[in-house]
């Protein structure tokens, strides 16, 4: 039996990156500290120095630290987890890359380890363990680099959890002897409104012939409309009452694009920019379908997809190497082998066809988002009496 530690009250959160100015990691770090708060922690998110000041959240202290993670930020923290009235548990949100030293910053990862030693209540979780080997040498230095760290944190910390259980591949090969980790996906930054009056006006207004609307909510990067791109071009083809709706930052660019190439069905294009959560979460339950493909496949990280899920969207999406056993499983969700795009738009027809399924897919969604990747899950796992201490 490791050792236990009393149930955690107090927090102190370390991140890469953190709002106004961040990715999706940051997001999720804003949202976790916000919802430990409002159970009723003590919670303090240390980030590196931003240009603007972060946003202020009821019951989170956030704090700019000296340098991203380097020697005067090791003194920072070391001086604040003296000074803390009550011990705090240390979560890390890792990214080997957002913290400093062109992602090797094998110190502070020596750092984490040694305050687990000492009986500190370290906790790491891993969005992602390390980059992938390539043709270039200091890239694959890096890489290997990234793979001592990933090991230095799964064998000294006293928790590790995942973004996605893929990473029990990845990571579990370095501390086999531990405890599992648990798997905590990123959920949903998109609320759920109920407004059905709005959703109404929205289809209204979009597909005003009572057409299906196909909807496609994301950031539009090239790695994913590669697959998007085709399949809707598919599907506008052979339903021409078919309507797309892109939702979400870049999305007017993809479809001036999309529009470019097939002129005719420049009327059954619809872009929203980027949109409010609440406005977000209303286009995307005015969609019958939401296709979303993704090259390495659906996982329990991709917060677009779990924006669909919450939203009680029939999602339409692809399986790849990374993709976790739990989505056929569930059968939360319709999948198709990703970099075809012939066969997402083949699985999107047939959901768009059968007003039944589709509505118990949708239903399938999201109650598999509930019992599996919400948010409260996460706190309450993180919240439970039980840690494993790090090994001796």
């Amino acid at each position: 039996m490791g050792r236990r530690w009393p149930d955690v009250s107090a927090w102190f959160i370390l991140t890469g990156e953190y709002p106004p100015a961040c990715g999706g990691v940051g997001d999720y770090t804003a949202q976790l500290a916000a919802a430990l708060a409002a159970a009723g922690d003590e919670v303090a998110v240390f980030h590196p120095p931003m240009r603007a000041p972060a946003p202020a959240a009821r019951g989170v202290q956030a704090t700019a630290l000296p340098d991203r993670f380097g020697s005067a930020s090791r003194r920072h923290l070391e001086h604040a987890l003296s000074s803390a009235p009550v011990a705090p548990a240390i979560l890390v949100q890792y990214v080997p890359q957002a913290f400093g030293m062109r992602g090797a910053n094998l110190p502070f990862c020596r750092w984490l380890a040694a305050l687990g030693r000492t009986g500190q209540d370290v906790r790491v979780m891993f969005h992602e363990p390390y980059g992938y080997f390539s043709w270039r040498p200091d890239h694959d230095a890096i890489a290997l680099l990234q793979r001592v760290m990933a090991a230095t944190l799964m064998r000294g910390t006293g928790r590790a959890y995942f973004s996605t259980s893929t990473w029990h591949r990845y990571l579990s090969r370095y501390a086999p002897d531990r405890r599992r980790p648990d798997t905590l996906p990123i959920p949903s930054g998109i609320p759920r409104v109920e407004d059905a009056a709005a959703v109404d006006a929205l289809r209204r207004r979009f597909a005003p012939g009572g057409g299906p609307i196909v909807g496609h909510f994301g950031t539009y990067g090239d790695h994913v409309t590669r697959e998007l791109r085709p399949a809707l071009l598919a599907l506008l083809h052979d339903d021409s009452r078919a309507i797309v709706l892109c939702i979400g930052a870049s999305s007017t660019a993809f479809v001036d694009r999309l529009a470019a190439s097939v002129p005719s069905a420049s009327g059954r294009l619809h872009a929203t920019g980027r949109l409010a959560p609440e406005l977000t979460s209303v286009h995307l339950q005015a969609c019958d379908v939401l296709v979303q493909p993704y090259p390495d496949g659906a996982t329990t990280r991709r917060t677009s997809l779990m924006a669909g899920l919450l939203n009680g969207c029939a999602v339409v999406t692809t399986s790849g190497p990374l993709t976790e056993p739990i989505w056929e499983q569930t059968a939360a969700v319709r999948l198709a082998p990703a970099g075809n795009a012939r066969a997402v738009a083949a699985a999107a027809r047939s959901v768009l066809a059968d007003s039944r399924e589709r509505a118990a897919l949708a239903d399938r969604g999201f109650a598999t988002y509930q019992s599996s990747f919400s948010l409260d899950r996460t706190i309450d796992i993180l919240r439970s009496g039980a840690r494993q201490a790090p090994a001796a």
